[in-house]
């Protein structure tokens, strides 16, 4: 179905006070008044300048830039050790088998972690997850770099895996936080774009670290960055979360007080408590409710195979190109190729969709 119709007079009063769209499923939501030539905004904003979809185009894309550096840099750090397996297993002695294993357990994890990660977002704020995760993930990584036992080289992935789990899902929301419907595609665009050249451009860089400093460095750097990162997070990343509730958005009132913005320092609090009765444990178990739609399912049986191809590629590309004689380098180099193929279909599955989803019927 498409997102568009025309209104009549009565469905336009009610676009107007906020009440029309409450309970529409998603792709049955109208967009566009033919009449008056507008788009219909979707989510209502509130009048609060604090609202991040009323934020300005800076003060937004300064938060997605912060959100899509850490999503670049976890897509980079989960895939790049794969590139490590010839170095840690003549040093370590750990055989490939092992390490597989611990990078299984590792994609394990970052399913897992969002079963903590997701709830702890939508109740209470996004900064602080955000924040957490880099610091574990940055945490992970020194764990390995310091390892002097295959052990500890794999309760470091498994550490990262959890760390890292928020990167599947929590950028979506950000996108969410703060565009509206017709603009969403755009940002999930640019949140795709992050994850992907991480995920590529990461083991190309560390195969060339890895001939000129050696395998450690590979997780130092890392380390390095994603503390930094941690650091710009708690000082630049505002929190994307809003109760729009509590603003007078869904009754169209409250735009007559004028609302202050919050101070800079009032920005850096790590916990911001949501306007929802719903109490934490139930939000935590809405996932499991969910798989009662086949659609879930289906959805979530794409995304694994994706998933799973793409982890498939990158840590077999280490047993089956050593063969080869392939070095370091040259196993980074590989993945040039699914870099240049997945940028190239980004668009059509991001922003690509504002523009089907604003064309009239």
């Amino acid at each position: 179905m498409k997102d568009t119709k025309i209104l009549s007079p009565r469905e336009r009063e009610d676009v107007e006070q906020g009440s029309m769209f409450e309970e529409s499923p998603p792709g049955t939501r109208v967009l566009i008044d033919h009449t008056e030539a507008e788009v219909v905004l979707l989510p209502h904003p509130s009048p609060s300048p604090d609202d991040p979809l009323n934020w300005t185009w800076r003060r937004k894309y300064t938060a997605q830039a912060i959100v899509f550096i850490w999503a670049f840099m976890l897509g980079a750090a989960t895939l790049s050790p794969a590139v490590t397996y010839a170095p840690v297993v003549a040093e370590l002695g750990a055989s490939t088998g092992y390490l597989n294993i611990g990078a299984a357990l590792a994609l394990l994890m970052l399913g897992l972690g969002n079963l903590l990660f997701n709830p702890l977002a939508l109740k209470f704020g996004r900064r602080h997850v955000y924040l957490v995760s880099a610091l574990i993930s940055a945490a992970s990584q020194v764990l390995v770099a310091t390892a002097q036992t295959k052990e500890k080289v794999t309760g470091g992935r498994i550490l990262l895996g959890f760390g890292a789990a928020p990167f599947e899902q929590l950028p979506a929301l950000t996108v969410d936080d703060q565009f509206f419907v017709h603009q969403r595609g755009l940002g999930l665009s640019i949140y795709t774009l992050a994850i992907t050249t991480g995920s590529f451009l990461g083991p190309i860089a560390s195969g060339f670290v890895i001939e000129s400093m050696g395998w450690r460095w590979v997780y130092w750097f890392y380390a390095i960055f994603l503390f930094s990162i941690a650091i710009l997070m708690f000082f630049g990343l505002e929190e994307t979360g809003f109760s729009r509730l509590s603003h007078g958005s869904e009754e169209g009132t409250g735009g007559s007080q004028p609302q202050v913005p919050k101070a800079y320092l009032q920005k850096l609090n790590l916990i911001t408590i949501f306007a929802d009765n719903a109490p934490f444990w139930r939000t935590a178990t809405r996932p499991f409710l969910l798989l009662t739609d086949p659609i879930i399912w289906w959805c979530g049986i794409m995304y694994g195979f994706g998933v799973s191809w793409l982890t498939i590629m990158a840590y077999e590309s280490t047993t089956i190109f050593t063969l080869y004689g392939f070095s370091s380098s040259s196993l980074g180099l590989t993945n040039i190729g699914p870099l240049i193929g997945a940028c190239l279909v980004i668009y059509v599955g991001g922003a690509g969709t504002d523009c089907f989803i604003m064309t009239s019927q």
